[in-house]
């Protein structure tokens, strides 16, 4: 029998008094789930899990022949990404560019959701992505970024694998500065210890629950990571509309190691400071910086004879990295610098970094390959993507001449070097046929400064004929082709080779009167009136 009930009256009054009084206090502290403050509806609840912070990406994107520019092929990457706030995935850019298709997988299973890019930042290689298909949040737990990162200790890299959520260990070796993995600038990168294959395009670095990387590089048993810290510094301004891009310094410089150097530019006191060298890698910018001026200081931090300063975070790193510390193109860094026997402050104002900067582009992003076919010579741009076309050893294998302009800059009056690349063989080029890898000087005695002025060159032909002029040290210096049958020609080797179009221009066509003078007058009657050519139809 139930002993409550067993009680003398007079005992049981005062316990059924407590309940009635102790019922509705209970019912106010045991809250149904719906009035509860909690994540977003759509948002997992309970402890924060990786797997539901970890994305496979799938891009579908395009993949061009630099050699063969007009041909397409396809190729497909797979990425990881991780969600953070604001319904959004940050991955690494590389692999999402020329893409046309690209599909998220959430959890290690079900369908695929249709993604889009949000922004893309291809010199910090970075990218946020974001689905419009609400239903793919529901489960999903944003990840939350560390500021600062740690610089030693034990991580764990993750990523999709077969549906599994693959969980490597590694041992972070050091936090240092390196060029960017698709770009020249200089930025913060960790380096751990880790046998992971195959890793290198957004794969999830962590420690506990907090996100301190994600991966870009592998090599052996190293992987480079981008740090949160650098990620977090970035989406921050983003989010203030204040992030302009990445900038850097366009200056070389060498370490002041030697004491004698020192002593030849008179600073006195111990070795200090680094020695720039050449300047103006920005073209058209004015530095403010002048070779053999001694750096001894950036916004307040000592530059050592190495060329590293002491970062609060992040002890020993490479001067480099004040160029990108929460700092922006257009923004202004304040240098203390040895010029001309004494002391000197000046302000130097961030040049944007920008592929163009460089003679040779490291980069060709979301845009056609560029070319011109005229008579079956096929030119193109020299750059990276077409230099790249001789496989990973690229450097060894590519023509010495042409990866010897990568070492030029760009001037005003040379912008781009272009190059005949190849001649489809046809009546009209007999005897040209072994003519390629050839870097172009003029064409009908104009200048050639970039791709789109061989259009404007090849519209005033020489006493009938088109004269091509290459540069210094190639074994042919001139080709001539008669102007009358290139028109012919070009139409049939388009035909024989399925190739879509004469030409490809992505850049605005400059004529620069002062660099590029008009062709010279024929000293003969003008050829015959032709029919118009294919290449000069420009839309």
């Amino acid at each position: 029998m139930n002993q409550l009930f067993s009680l003398p009256l007079p005992r049981l009054l005062p316990l059924v008094t407590a309940l009635l009084v102790t019922t509705p206090l209970l019912d106010l502290q045991a809250l149904p789930p719906a009035e509860k403050s909690a994540a977003p509806a759509h948002q997992a609840s309970g402890p924060f899990a990786w797997e539901n912070a970890i994305i496979h990406i799938e891009v579908t994107s395009k993949e061009y022949n630099y050699i063969q520019p007009w041909a397409r092929s396809e190729r497909k990457v797979y990425k990881s990404g991780v969600v953070i706030e604001g319904d959004q995935i940050i991955t690494t850019a590389d692999g999402l560019a020329d893409q046309t298709l690209i599909r998220l997988k959430k959890q290690g299973g079900g369908l695929f959701s249709l993604g889009r890019v949000v922004w893309i930042d291809y010199q910090a290689n970075l990218a946020m992505l974001t689905t419009d298909e609400k239903d793919f949040w529901t489960g999903l737990q944003p990840a939350k970024l560390a500021d600062p990162v740690p610089i030693t200790g034990t991580v764990r890299i993750l990523r999709w694998q077969d549906d599994q959520l693959e969980n490597r260990q590694g041992e972070i070796e050091q936090m240092t500065v390196d060029n960017s993995a698709l770009s020249f600038v200089s930025v913060p990168v960790m380096k751990i210890d880790s046998t992971i294959p195959g890793v290198g395009w957004g794969e999830a670095v962590t420690v506990n629950d907090k996100l301190i990387g994600l991966a870009c590089q592998e090599g052996g048993d190293a992987v480079t990571a981008i740090p949160t810290s650098f990620i977090a510094s970035i989406l921050s301004a983003r989010q203030a509309n204040a992030y302009t891009g990445l900038g850097y310094f366009d200056f070389t410089w060498d370490p002041a190691e030697n004491p004698l150097c020192l002593d030849y530019l008179k600073l006195p006191g111990p070795a200090r400071g680094v020695i720039v060298k050449e300047i103006g890698l920005k073209p058209g910018v004015d530095s403010p910086v002048k070779p053999r001026d001694v750096i001894l200081q950036i916004d307040g931090f000592d530059i050592d004879a190495e060329g590293n300063y002491r970062d609060p975070q992040y002890k020993k790193l490479c001067l480099e990295n004040l160029s990108s510390r929460d700092k922006w193109a257009g923004m202004t860094c304040q240098m203390k610098i040895w010029r001309d026997g004494k002391e000197q402050t000046i302000v130097y104002k961030l040049p944007k970094a920008d592929y163009a900067d460089d003679l040779v582009p490291m980069q060709s992003f979301d845009q056609d390959p560029e070319y011109v076919l005229a008579g079956g010579f096929i030119f193109v741009p020299l750059n990276e993507a077409y230099l790249r076309s001789w496989g990973p050893d690229w450097h060894q294998q590519a023509p010495f001449r042409l990866y010897y302009y990568d070492m030029d800059k760009v001037r005003p009056e040379r912008p781009q070097r272009v190059v005949l690349s190849q001649v489809l063989p046809n009546e009209a080029n007999v005897g040209y046929e072994n003519l390629h890898n050839t870097v172009v000087d003029e064409i009908n005695g104009m200048k050639i400064r970039q791709i789109g002025d061989i259009v404007t060159a090849l519209k005033s032909p020489v006493n009938g004929f088109n004269v091509f002029t290459f540069a210094n040290g190639e074994p042919v210096r001139q080709a001539v082709l008669d102007a009358a049958g290139m028109d012919q020609a070009t139409q049939e080797i388009m035909t024989r080779y399925h190739i879509p179009a004469d030409h490809v221009l992505n850049t605005v066509v400059v004529q620069n009167d002062a660099a590029s003078p008009a062709p010279p007058a024929p000293s003969s009657p003008p050829a015959p009136a032709r029919k118009p050519s294919a290449l000069l139809n420009l839309p």
